[in-house]
């Protein structure tokens, strides 16, 4: 992150010595609490990472960010034991390291670190066409598929523009008489303001602030999962979820106005944007049809960090009154779209479940709440399957997958088309009054733009998508991309006032970022069904384990740990194949022994309902091996 830098003519300063004041910081009279985002130079309201943390060598991050991660990541622990270590390539070797690895810490590094050698494989973005940005870091945990979280550099800020001024040296001269004689009869004294804080840190700040509320978020999400118990299907597709999540800063750095022989009124602010997919896969099976193929639940979340981008100011130009609000959300526009990893359209590619508007009431509390149920076979998650025929992932004949989000989003309106398998929502801020209180000239009114335009907000929506068996069949391993474009754009208003309002305009600015996109791992196609094994016996059946056939001497592909009694079933889902089945039957009473049993050729099959996909068998037919 570049300083801004103001460059003016020579000829110009002096001219303006005579009919502006210097800028010099002054209060403002905010008329409303702008919450934790407006501290300058210090974290003291800021978010702390509350959980324990290692900070190793940083002096790969700019010296301000250095700063940053000092104040925000307080508690500090060893590297073996922390949630989240921010390393260097000092680190890479640690023995430590690699366990906090395995512990599934989210581990910090920079940018163009390599660290495919401790066992990190981030899920990165790639961007159409190349890219001005440049990683400035990245955080990966490899819990589940992998949580990989990119914080994007900024380029390069230029200079703010160089633009003719508003008003002629005639109508300048006309203002500074009315406003010198306003000034003079009410006997006030104009203040200076300065708006060019030394805001690297504040930068800096600001950002690390929305990864530790991602982080701290994710934490929770982890715990909660591996705490709760879920239907099979359910924890398995919430599990592979792949989380896709990247910040992209950006800043304004605009000349608003300018008056002839006078300095101009510069606004420099950065925010950022966290965009943030989850993509959660399941796989029907060729049995099922037309309803065959993948089942693509995607979750959007768009959150643009607006509070850093507003700093409104009250100032003067000799005895010219200037005020200037900026920079307020006005639109955003994001477009998704699923595509072949070449980018051409995919053949059959439709909605299952479309995405919808929000839901609004008059309190302006939104939900947005989904629900898809999927009634044939189907596998949940990604990957394939390990030797001898174990599927990696949930398996189910009918499953539902439900995703809820309850939240404020005061004021902003959106719309959307869903015309074509590409999801277009526009967003764009609302209510904004654009007046000036005349008897308050030096007070910011904050009340005329409402919290989110100024703050921040998040823009939620579900959808799924599906892609017929025709396209994928199974055991395909064709993977496919997801792929984005966001645009944003502020704006800022500007005053001059004399006695009467001299000059008043509202200026839009384009933030256009990269099309980027991510490759979606192939889901679980391999078709599978059910083996029942019915307890004939009048004791007990125990240790039930699972052979290839032909394979009975080595290491069974699965294996039941419980007991079941007379009539009892053992029940288990294996991919398609022949299998022999070995168990052990026992007296109930006394746990003793009482021999061992095999039934070999057990040829398991999909199907379109549980009892199409379900082989039935008895013990009483399996072989005494002992």
């Amino acid at each position: 992150m570049k300083r801004f830098v103001t460059i003016l003519p020579l000829a110009a300063a002096l001219l303006c010595m005579a009919a502006c004041n210097s800028h010099k910081e002054q209060d403002l009279l905010l008329n409303e609490p702008q919450g934790t985002h407006i501290v300058v130079n210090e974290a003291a309201n800021w978010n702390r990472f509350r959980l324990p943390a290692y900070i190793g060598d940083l002096s790969a991050y700019p010296e301000d960010m250095q700063t940053a991660i000092d104040k925000l990541f307080p508690v500090r622990g060893e590297i073996s034991s922390v949630k989240v270590a921010f390393i260097s390539p000092a680190d890479a070797g640690s023995p430590a390291l690699a366990e906090a690895v395995e512990n599934g810490a989210f581990i910090v590094y920079p940018g163009d670190m390599d660290v495919t050698s401790i066992g990190i494989a981030p899920v990165i973005a790639t961007f159409e066409g190349g890219s001005k940005y440049k990683p400035l870091f990245h955080c990966h945990s490899s819990w589940g598929l992998g949580i990989t979280y990119t914080m994007w550099e900024e380029p390069e800020v230029e200079p703010f523009e160089d633009i003719e001024p508003s008003m002629s040296e005639s109508q300048w001269i006309e203002l500074q008489k009315k406003c010198l004689t306003l000034g003079e009869e009410s006997g006030y004294v104009m203040s200076d303001y300065d708006n060019e804080p030394d805001f690297n840190l504040n930068y800096y700040y600001t950002r690390l602030d929305a990864f530790v509320t991602w982080l701290e978020k994710t934490c929770m999400e982890q715990t909660l999962t591996k705490a709760t118990s879920y239907e099979d299907l359910k924890a398995n597709i919430e599990q592979a979820g792949l989380p896709l999540h990247q910040n992209f800063p950006y800043s304004l750095n605009k000349t608003i106005d300018k008056g002839t022989w006078c300095d101009p009124d510069v606004l420099s602010k950065s925010g950022s944007i966290d965009v943030e997919f989850r993509v959660f896969p399941c796989y029907m099976q060729s049995s099922n049809g037309d309803n065959a193929g993948d089942y693509y639940s995607v979750v959007s979340t768009i959150t643009p960090h607006n509070a850093s981008m507003w700093g409104p100011f009250v100032g003067s130009h000799g005895g010219c009154r200037n005020r200037v609000y900026g920079y307020w959300f006005n639109t955003m526009d994001v477009e998704t779209s699923l595509v072949n990893t070449d980018g051409s359209p995919i053949p059959g590619l439709s909605y299952f479940d479309r995405p919808i508007p929000e839901n609004k009431n008059s309190s302006k509390q939104y939900s947005n709440g989904h629900s898809i149920s999927v009634t044939g076979s189907v596998s949940g998650g990604y990957g394939g399957k390990s030797a001898g025929g174990v599927i990696n992932a949930g398996l189910s004949v009918g499953g539902t997958w439900t995703s809820s989000t309850n939240y404020t989003l005061e004021t902003i309106d959106y719309s959307l088309d869903s015309s074509t398998p590409s999801v277009k929502y526009h967003y764009w801020s609302n209510n904004v009054k654009l007046t000036d209180d005349y008897d308050n000239w030096d007070k910011i009114n904050n009340e005329d733009f409402p919290a989110p335009v100024r703050t921040e907000f998040s823009a939620h929506t579900m959808w799924t998508w599906h892609i017929p068996g025709s396209t994928v069949g199974d055991n395909d391993t064709k993977s496919f991309k997801l792929k984005t474009k966001v645009k944003l754009s502020y704006s800022s208003w500007y005053h001059w006032r004399g006695s009467v309002e001299y000059d008043s305009n509202r200026k839009d600015y384009d933030i256009d970022f990269s099309e980027f996109s991510w490759e979606i791992k192939a889901p679980n196609r391999i078709p599978w069904g059910f083996i029942n094994l019915r307890n004939a016996s009048s004791n007990e059946m125990s240790h039930v384990s699972y052979y290839v056939s032909g394979h009975e001497n080595e290491d069974p592909v699965a294996t039941l740990t419980s007991s079941y009694g007379k009539g009892d079933e053992a029940r288990i889902a294996l991919a398609e194949g022949t299998y022999s089945i070995r168990w052990d039957v026992i007296n109930g009473d006394t746990q003793e022994k009482l021999g061992s049993y095999i039934y070999r050729n057990v040829k398991v099959h999909q199907g379109r309902n549980a009892e199409e996909a379900t082989i039935s068998i008895s013990s009483v037919d399996g072989e005494r091996e002992e």
